[in-house]
């Protein structure tokens, strides 16, 4: 009978001093934890993953700003945490070092504007060794705020006050110009990735196109049929050239030539005015 009482107290004490030693584990890992399940068990996540990483969404605009924020579970006195950004082609676009604070926190926020291409977004933040890592994607959009390109509506070339429809896969246009010393139209386009680009040129704009040029060299990939052309192109090409024998005279030529015009009927007219006072007298 007294071993029995003396094992069942052996027992009840071994399990109060269980218990006391795992509040106070609770209390000491996540003292602001104390019945709240949920909260202990996110706390426990943090601790457990070396680097914690967030964004405010997973799709962002480039008229968006982009928020990071995020949590390390063991600081390190004096010691940044390191921001990487991977644009779709896979090239660091963005290294930026942040401080943590004293609960091992840390945030930034980047304009996405500053990141031209569309498409899908790599965040990597390192604290310290590469074992203490993590990362985050995101897919970054064209903006609807964003006006037509050139003046025109959507997929379409601005030449000389003409708007010409176009197609393109892996980029998008930028800008044209009127090259009339080399009788070629050239379209500055941002490639995020290997595409094509097709276009039906009026022959008012430019004829006979012979060869197309990609970043300032002969393209072995370019597809002539009359006014239709199809360029094909790798990420990071720049601008396309389309030479033709005709191209249309640039406004400023066009403008010079009226202004010419003009001052010859002034002149003319004045001398008329002159000679008529003459005659009077």
């Amino acid at each position: 009978m007294i071993i029995r009482v003396t094992l069942l107290f052996t027992t009840i004490l071994a399990l109060t001093m269980i218990g006391a030693s795992s509040a106070l584990a609770q209390n000491t890992a996540c003292p602001t934890c104390i019945d709240d399940p949920i909260a202990m068990a996110e706390e426990a996540k943090l601790q457990a993953v070396p680097v914690s990483l967030w964004i405010g969404s997973g799709t962002y605009m480039m008229s968006d700003t982009v928020t990071i924020t995020g949590h390390v579970a063991n600081i390190v006195e004096g010691a940044p945490i390191t921001i990487k950004v991977i644009d779709p082609a896979g090239s660091l676009v963005l290294v930026d070092q942040l401080d943590v604070d004293s609960n091992g926190d840390f945030e930034s926020e980047y304009a996405a504007s500053s990141w031209h291409y569309p498409g899908i977004y790599t965040i990597m933040a390192q604290y310290g060794s590469t074992a203490r890592d993590n990362k985050v994607q995101f897919e970054l959009t064209e903006s609807e705020k964003m006006d037509p390109v050139m003046g025109c509506g959507s997929n379409m070339l601005s030449i000389e006050e003409m708007c010409i429809p176009y197609d393109i896969e892996g980029g998008k246009v930028t800008g044209t110009m009127v090259n009339s010393d080399h009788n070629s139209i050239v379209l500055d386009i941002s490639a995020y990735d290997g595409g094509q680009l097709q276009v039906d040129f009026p022959s008012e704009v430019i004829s006979d196109i012979f060869f197309v040029m990609v970043n300032g060299e002969e393209s072995n990939d370019a597809e002539v049929d009359g006014q239709s052309v199809k360029v094909h192109f790798i990420a990071g090409t720049e601008s396309i050239e389309f030479v033709g024998s005709h191209v249309i005279p640039e406004f400023g030529t066009i403008a010079a030539l009226i202004l010419g015009a003009s001052l010859i009927s002034v002149v003319v007219i004045s001398t008329r005015s002159r000679l008529g006072l003459v005659n009077r007298f």
